[in-house]
């Protein structure tokens, strides 16, 4: 059989790995408080802001055993959701999110509905000094400078909650393709390596990635680690008939904006 038809055993073997994300990382996480006003214009409306004005910025080294190898930068805020079961959860969500590699991206849209965009990252070291920075077409969006302590030796197990809403543009180009799907992204994180320390935020802004509209008010503290992460999705909500309310955050957060890219001449305005 040919290696583009998947056997059954093939196919077992492939969503098993699928259902359970397993990655190790290398991470470089600082804290930031921003504006009430500024979070709540972005946050898609299944989404209440948590109880701090608060946002994180993270460089990293992956691997999983599910999409291989990729550098990583997020920018993501807490949120309260809500499900259709009326339960209310606390987590967080990524605004905007940069990967490296072409499988991470794919799997990251199409399976969990994440904002992947293409981008490098690199982490470098000098003693207890480190800088993360994110770069996306030749411009450092994301920088951060941090002086750590000490290893403060393996940790308990964290766990936290990630809330993405995954949406599709419709085939005509109009609208959205199915209704918004709101998934609960549970993480179990065990580290081997882990420092605290003060550092410095730059976030840069492009016109495709305006992470410079972000208010900084303050930098708190920063945290690099070395360890696992496992994601796996408890629950998923349909959102039925809610598509038209999320268009404006699923071009604005999940892709560049079209009209800005390189166009042939002839449709030049």
């Amino acid at each position: 059989m040919s290696k583009y038809v998947k056997t059954p055993e093939e196919l077992a073997e492939i969503q098993e790995m699928m259902n359970k994300g397993r990655f190790t990382c290398q991470s470089l996480i600082i804290e930031f408080e921003t504006t009430p006003e500024y979070i709540k214009s972005v946050l898609a409306p299944c989404f209440e802001m948590g109880d701090q004005p608060l946002g994180w910025a993270h460089v990293g080294k992956w691997q999983s055993d599910m999409c291989g190898e990729f550098d990583c930068g997020i920018i993501y805020f807490p949120v309260k959701y809500k499900a259709l079961s009326g339960k209310v959860y606390e987590g967080t969500t990524m605004m905007t999110l940069f990967v490296g590699n072409d499988m991470p991206v794919s799997i990251g849209r199409e399976m969990w509905g994440e904002g992947k965009k293409t981008a490098t990252a690199q982490l470098l070291y000098d003693g207890d000094e480190v800088y993360g920075y994110v770069e996306r077409n030749g411009v450092r969006i994301i920088q951060i400078s941090a002086k750590l302590g000490a290893d403060q030796g393996p940790q308990p197990t964290v766990k936290a909650d990630d809330f993405e809403f995954k949406c599709q543009p419709h085939v005509t180009g109009y609208g959205i393709q199915n209704d918004p799907i709101i998934l609960n992204m549970h993480a179990e994180d065990t580290y081997r390596v882990y420092k605290e320390g003060t550092g410095e935020l730059i976030l840069t802004g492009t016109n495709v990635d305006p992470l410079d509209e972000i208010p900084i008010v303050k930098v708190n503290g920063v945290t690099y680690s070395e360890g696992a992460s496992i994601w796996t999705i408890p629950f998923h909500d349909v959102l039925v008939g809610k598509g038209e309310e999320f268009l404006p955050y699923m071009y604005g957060q999940k892709y560049d904006d079209f009209r800005l890219l390189e166009k042939p001449m002839r449709w030049r305005k």
